[in-house]
This record gives structure tokens, C-alpha cells and sequence, in this order.
């Protein structure tokens, strides 16, 4: 009898919808965690997520009215983004700049306090919320 991998009769498909997955469950944790550090309340912030497409992958977003932190998923090359912006209200998507976040910045503890300095910055929280 010819045993063969699973790996060659497997969907692709299903390989990357399992991918997305994983990369969304991770992203929204990340984002819940930023909201909870800049002890945002439930109602001033939504965290949306979106599915990939062709070309692009899922991009998970953390919005409040002054601004977007997103988390994206760049299948080309195995990776994640991280990025921020400003924005005018809720309806605004497009906001200013992008900001883009390294990863090392984020492994470290004191690069992660100085990304929450500037989300607080950007979204306009006082200190009495720290």
C-alpha cells in the first residue's frame, strides 16, 4: 500500500483558512491588550476584523475615535504588521500616515511603554489614565 503525506492531498485552502485564523485569534488578543493598557472603556473602542483577500492578508484593527491601530498579515512574506494612525471620528477609515511598529520595538518592555506613550499621544488620554 502507498503511504503519502497528508500534506499533499491537503487543501491549500484550508491551510491558509487555518493560518488566517490563528493570525486573527493572536491579533485580537495583542489589540485587547493594548485597550486594556490604555485602559480604554468598552464603549470608546471596536476591534474589527477583516478577511484576507487576494493578494492581501487579514488585517485585525483596534478603532477609537482619534485613532487606528492595525495589525496586518503579509502572506508573502510569513509576517505581521503593525501600524497606527490618526482619524476624525468614527466614519473616517483613511486617517493620516501610517506609523509602523517593529516587532523588536514590541518584544521589548520598554519599547512597549514608549508605543503606549505614543497610542496615548495619538488618541489624545490624559494621564490619569496611566
Amino acid at each position: 500500500m502507498n503511504h503519502t503525506s497528508k500534506v499533499f492531498h491537503a487543501s491549500r485552502g484550508s491551510a491558509s483558512a487555518a493560518r488566517e485564523a490563528g493570525v486573527k485569534h493572536h491579533a485580537q488578543r495583542f489589540l485587547r491588550r493594548v485597550a486594556g493598557d490604555l485602559r480604554l472603556r468598552t464603549g470608546e473602542h471596536e476591534i474589527v476584523t477583516e478577511p484576507a483577500q487576494r493578494g492581501h492578508g487579514c488585517r485585525v484593527t483596534l478603532r477609537t475615535n482619534r485613532l487606528m491601530l492595525e495589525v496586518a498579515d503579509t502572506p508573502g512574506r510569513g509576517s505581521q504588521t503593525v501600524s497606527f494612525r490618526t482619524r476624525r471620528g468614527r466614519k473616517d477609515l483613511s486617517g493620516g500616515g501610517d506609523n509602523a511598529v517593529s516587532q523588536e520595538q514590541l518584544a521589548s518592555r520598554e519599547g512597549y511603554e514608549a508605543f503606549l506613550g505614543a497610542l496615548r499621544l495619538t488618541n489624545g488620554l490624559d494621564s490619569e489614565r496611566r
